[in-house]
Parts: structure tokens; C-alpha cells; sequence
């Protein structure tokens, strides 16, 4: 990353410059405080709907900011926001706004918002064994902070938290009300942000979403969940080999994990020769296609365990996790799972049917070219699809596909695609979740003030606005974009195991954060 370059600023911002960095131990020590939450979404406990995790990470930042004098309220646990309320000694440049500002009327002041719109929910860890440190205890070392939330999206939260403390202690006056929204199931639903939209109907003139890339994201991939799935019951018992498969975490993240449980009891070889021939093609096995990125441990991608009182063999397939908008990071552990099994040449039955429907339609593929979606577009690019959970039981055969398409295109082409490949063999799809695609004009001022704040910091004069496949909470908040933390050519890993954002990078976030919401704000 280049470094700041030479410009003249204002006396006021080298004020609110001094400010972040005499705040940088206090930032750094409240980020390790908030990563040593695990904030993975729960089931809802007593009044917390995301469980109490979510709801202590909740706590700990509104508390954080009313303690230095900041406004804050708390929406029924759903969410929550932070405000730094405007004056009538803000100034009247009204770019943001055409309704009237009056002087003196704090309560149409405060209907003007410039909103900062993130979440402390994170992802599950994962398999712990994927981790070189504890996920939940944020560690820095060789220019880095390590832990689950660092990247996404604590740290970037929490630096746009710093930004707006800074404005304020430097003697800012906004005319607009500057808003930190805080979600809590972004990861998930998304149930707490339109329950908190409903509920407080803000009015953001303008904002962002500190959860994603620079420099601004000027579209977002359409976001869709499906579920694929097809009855077995009733269906022929001798080739139900495989009585349970389950897989993954969220539809969103590549996973890292797969569980499958084999009967051996109709083995014409008996158990353990069967055991022996799973065995002996499980520490041979090699993936059925090369992969553009490097993956260790790729020999223990299978492992096995015997049950012999049930005749059965329980495999686990290990994988390496990833954000779901971008699967070929990650290595998909159902993907493997179903790749081994192909290669034990299951006998005919509902079992070896479902393998071989995975293999032929998904398998490792990444833009949905043998399920019938492989789409794209020119502002966007190609369709991703990721198959995020597995569930096999005893009644059906289900996957979860997680799904980003191009934004000039609309659910019922992803839907009619799915159709047209799977219904024939005997599979239903039904939409779980929908998000549609988020499109800004690379001129829109919004998108100009961003730029240019990002520049200012980083000398960056070459990258442009970006279209992304992740879905941020932009597209629940009207008149905001996703802005930040990743700098260009930087390892985006969200989602996977050790995750980290550079220091340097966050800390200079703070900065573009604030350059940018003065310039929103004033």
C-alpha cells in the first residue's frame, strides 16, 4: 500500500488526525476486548433473539460510546445505534439533502442522518484445528491483527467508531446527525436489521458500510439462498448406503467440514473388507481436478473411523472455508466428501444417485456451469454459486446453494435456470433468502466523496469502483454504499480460518473514515 501523500490540510484536520493516533492503544485494547466475544448468532435466549454472545457485543460498544458521551439506544436487542447528533452550527452545504435544515430545530436535524452501517455478529470458527491461534482472542504479530472479526466486521466497525469519536472530540460540528447502525445477524437473516429499520425508519441521506473492499463498491452481486433438495423415502433400501451426511456451517461460507455415515451391512465382502477397501481409497485419495490455489494438508482430506457395532464407517472430509461469494479461495469439504464417494463405485440405489447428481451438477465448480446458471454480465462479471450446508437423511437429500448473480440480472433467471436442470431428476428448489443487487453510478456524488477520501489516504490514484459478490447491510439502508476495510491487492479472507487485517490498514481506515463523514457531515 503507497503511503499518504503530500497534500496541505486544514487546521481542523490535522486536529482530528492528532486525535485517532493519541487513540490508537485505546482502539486497539477495545478491538481485542470486542474479539474475545464469540458473537456466532444462537439460538434466541430469554429477550436476546441472537442469543447472549450477540447480545453482549451489543453492549460492550453501545456502553463503550455512551461512556464517552456519544447518544445511544438499543432496539429491543435487535440492533442498535450510536449517534453524534447534529447542531444548528453545522454547516448548511446541503449536497446530501434537499429538505430544509432550519437552525435551532434539533429535531429535524437529527431526520438528517449520515449513517456508518455494520455488524457484530461473525461466523463460526470452524474446525479449531484450521487455526494457528484461538480464534476468540485477537493476537498481533508480523503487522497484523489475528481473530474471528478482526476483518469482518468488528475491526472495521470499530474503526469507524474511532473516526466519528475523533470528529467529535476535535470540535466538529455536524449539520447532519452522524449514525453508527449496529447489526447483529448480518451473518445470518438479517431479522434484527429490517426489524431495526422498521422500527427507528431512518432517514441516511448518505453513508456506508465499512464491509467490504476500497476503494467504494459501487454494486453488489444479487444474493440468493437456495435449497435443492429430493425425497428418498420409500425409495429402494439396498442402495441407501449412506443413512446421514451433514456439512458445513452457514450457506455463505465454503465449508470446511463434511460428516457421512456409511452401512456396511449389505457389503457382499462383508464389514471388514469393506472397511479395509474405504480405507485403503481414503489414504490414496486425490481430488478428481487441480485447483488454482494451494491448499495444505491436502493428504488428510479424508479420515475415517470404524462403528463396528452398527456396521457402519463414519468419514469426515476436511476442507479450508471461505467467504461464499468467493468459493475458489476455499477448498469445499461436501465437494470432497462426494468426490470420495464417486470413487468407491456405491451400488445402484438412492444413495450413489444423489453422488453422482452432486458430481455432475456441482462438484467443484464455482459459477454454476452444470446446474444451468452460468451466468454474467459486463458491470459484474460471472454468477458464483457455493454449496454451503448438506443434509441427508433417512426421508431426503438436501444442499444449500448460496448464489450471487449479476446485477443486471433478476431471481427469476436464476430460478428458471436451477429449474430447468434439476426438476427432471427428481430434485425441487425452493428461494430460503433474497437479496437483489445494489447499483450505484461510478459518478454518483456518493461514490465521488468516498473515492476521493480514500485516495487522499492511501495516493491511490488508479483504482477504480468496484462491483463485489457479498452482500452488505448497504443494501438494507437506503442511499449507502459498501466502503472498505480490504485495500486493493491485499488476501481478502473473510470466512476462513485465521483471519487477520493488516494494522496499517485498519488504523488508516480510521482515517478515510473520518475524512469521508466530515465531508458528508459538514
Amino acid at each position: 500500500m503507497k503511503g499518504i501523500r503530500e497534500r496541505n490540510i486544514s487546521e481542523f484536520e490535522q486536529k482530528y488526525m492528532e486525535i485517532i493516533e493519541k487513540n490508537y492503544e485505546s482502539f486497539r485494547d477495545n478491538l481485542g476486548s470486542l474479539i474475545a466475544i464469540p458473537s456466532v448468532v444462537d439460538e434466541a435466549e430469554g429477550n436476546m433473539p441472537f442469543g447472549k454472545n450477540v447480545d453482549d457485543a451489543l453492549n460492550f460498544v453501545l456502553d463503550l460510546a455512551e461512556k464517552d458521551g456519544f447518544t445511544v439506544k438499543n432496539v429491543d436487542k435487535y440492533g442498535g445505534h450510536i449517534d453524534f447528533l447534529a447542531t444548528e452550527s453545522g454547516s448548511k452545504d446541503k449536497t446530501w439533502s434537499d429538505s430544509t435544515h432550519e437552525p435551532g430545530n434539533e429535531a429535524a436535524d437529527e431526520k438528517e442522518i449520515v449513517a456508518v452501517v455494520g455488524h457484530l455478529d461473525v461466523v463460526p470458527a470452524g474446525d479449531r484445528e484450521n487455526w494457528s491461534t484461538d480464534p476468540f482472542k485477537m493476537v498481533e504479530k508480523d503487522g497484523k491483527f489475528f481473530g474471528r472479526g478482526v476483518l469482518d466486521d468488528k475491526g472495521p466497525l470499530l474503526a469507524g467508531y474511532y473516526a466519528v469519536k475523533a470528529l467529535k472530540e476535535a470540535g466538529f460540528t455536524p449539520s447532519k446527525t452522524i449514525r453508527l447502525i449496529l447489526g447483529c445477524d448480518e451473518e445470518t437473516e438479517w431479522k434484527g436489521m429490517r426489524y431495526y429499520i422498521e422500527a427507528e425508519q431512518p432517514n441516511v441521506l448518505a453513508g456506508f458500510s465499512p464491509d467490504a473492499d476500497f476503494p467504494a463498491i459501487h454494486a453488489e452481486k444479487g444474493c440468493s439462498e437456495f435449497l435443492v433438495e429430493r425425497k428418498i423415502a420409500g425409495e429402494s433400501e439396498g442402495g441407501r448406503i449412506i443413512t446421514r451426511m451433514s456439512g458445513g456451517t452457514v450457506p455463505n461460507a465454503v465449508a470446511d467440514k463434511a460428516v457421512a455415515t456409511l452401512n456396511l451391512s449389505g457389503s457382499p465382502c462383508g464389514y471388514d473388507a469393506a472397511w479395509e477397501k474405504i480405507s485403503s481409497l481414503a489414504k490414496s485419495f486425490k481430488p478428481s481436478t487441480r485447483f488454482d490455489v494451494e491448499f495444505e494438508n491436502l493428504e488428510e482430506l479424508i479420515t475415517l473411523e470404524k462403528v463396528p457395532e452398527d456396521n457402519a464407517v463414519l468419514l469426515t472430509s476436511h476442507g479450508v472455508s471461505a467467504h461464499g461469494s468467493r468459493p475458489d479461495l476455499g477448498l469445499n469439504a461436501i465437494s470432497i466428501m462426494m468426490d470420495f464417494l464417486g470413487q468407491l463405485d456405491l451400488p445402484e440405489g438412492p444413495s450413489r444417485e444423489v453422488v453422482d447428481f452432486y458430481n455432475q451438477h456441482l462438484g467443484y465448480t464455482f459459477n454454476g456451469e452444470n446446474i444451468g446458471v452460468a451466468f454474467s454480465d459486463e458491470p459484474s462479471g460471472k454468477l458464483s454459486l457455493n454449496v454451503g450446508l448438506v443434509d441427508i437423511n433417512e426421508d431426503k437429500a438436501g444442499f444449500t446453494l448460496d448464489i450471487r448473480y449479476p446485477v443486471t440480472m433478476d431471481l427469476d433467471d436464476v430460478y428458471d435456470g436451477l429449474r430447468a436442470t434439476v426438476v427432471p431428476e427428481g430434485y425441487r428448489v425452493k428461494c430460503e433468502n433474497h437479496m437483489a443487487p445494489l447499483y450505484k453510478p461510478v459518478d454518483d456524488p456518493l461514490i465521488v466523496t468516498l473515492m476521493e477520501a480514500y485516495k487522499e489516504f492511501t495516493g491511490d490514484e488508479k483504482s477504480e469502483p468496484i462491483v463485489i459478490g457479498g452482500g452488505t447491510y448497504a443494501r438494507a439502508v437506503p442511499n449507502t454504499v459498501a466502503f472498505g476495510p480490504v485495500m486493493p491487492g491485499r488476501e481478502d479472507i473473510c470466512h476462513q480460518p485465521n483471519e487477520y487485517i493488516f494494522v496499517e490498514d485498519l488504523y488508516t481506515s480510521i482515517k478515510i473514515f473520518a475524512k469521508a463523514l466530515y465531508e458528508l457531515a459538514r
